[in-house]
């Protein structure tokens, strides 16, 4: 992947009218080379194990577990890598061809942050410009630790939860997983910003579309299900005690 050197005048996209954009000029763009993540044009030969997810194809190392909501086509709404008590929510929107859009992003989570009661620190951290923030929820305050990465027409939103979001020395395999993960952009012109599709294997979509199917024959949710892969710690399960036999 390369990672665009921003220029010296910051550009909104006017509202509404831009797409990514196959109509821009073709200008060249200023990059210098990153260690990842990285465009499916520059992505590595090597050995990696990941998961294709269409727009994302995912490292799952070992240690971290993977978690994907999903509708019963395999559309995929959420990704989640998870180890020990510290997660990583991934998500990769369409950006310009002439600037990255980290800056602007930065803007936005602070105004919505502060706007419901919470609190934001810059820091600059493993991935360069990082929010630090304390987000206000109906169960109290949680930290998270939003980082951005703008690559060639794409940008990756990464959001660390848990112990992470403090420490940055605290799971080592989430950082790993990021800055292997390969993203395929495409050609289609997208709006800048828009999600980029995201899709399961036909495998794991069979077994969501399966299960979603089961639940709703059951009269529960029949529209979304989790699918996990990778090391994902298994849900203790808590049995109701046997009852003792009745004295007589």
């Amino acid at each position: 992947m390369f990672r665009r050197r921003r220029s010296s005048k910051k550009q909104r996209p006017a509202e509404g009218a831009v797409l990514d954009s196959l109509a821009e000029s073709g200008e060249e763009v200023a990059r210098e080379a990153t260690e990842g993540p990285f465009d499916v044009a520059d992505a590595p030969e090597d050995e990696v194990r990941r998961i294709d997810l269409g727009a994302l194809r995912l490292p799952v190392p070992k240690g971290v577990g993977f978690q994907a909501q999903t509708d019963a086509k395999g559309n995929i709404s959420q990704v989640v890598l998870t180890t020990g008590s510290s997660a990583l929510q991934l998500l990769v929107r369409a950006a310009p061809r002439t600037d990255g859009i980290w800056e602007e992003m930065r803007d936005e989570l602070t105004g919505q942050v502060t706007g419901q009661g919470g609190k934001v620190d810059v820091v600059e951290g493993r991935w360069g410009t990082e929010l630090v923030a304390q987000v206000t929820t109906k169960k109290g305050t949680n930290s998270v630790r939003f980082v951005g990465i703008d690559g060639p027409r794409w940008f990756v939103q990464a959001t660390f939860q848990g112990t992470r979001a403090l420490e940055e020395d605290a799971a080592p395999e989430l950082d790993e997983a990021l800055r292997n993960v390969v993203v395929d952009r495409g050609s289609a012109a997208m709006p800048v910003r828009e999600p980029l599709p995201l899709k399961l294997p036909p495998k794991m979509a069979e077994e969501a579309a399966a299960r979603i199917a089961q639940r709703k024959a059951e009269g529960g949710d029949g529209t979304r299900a989790i699918v996990a892969a990778g090391d994902t710690p298994k849900p203790k399960v808590r049995r109701k005690p046997s009852p003792r036999p009745r004295k007589r």
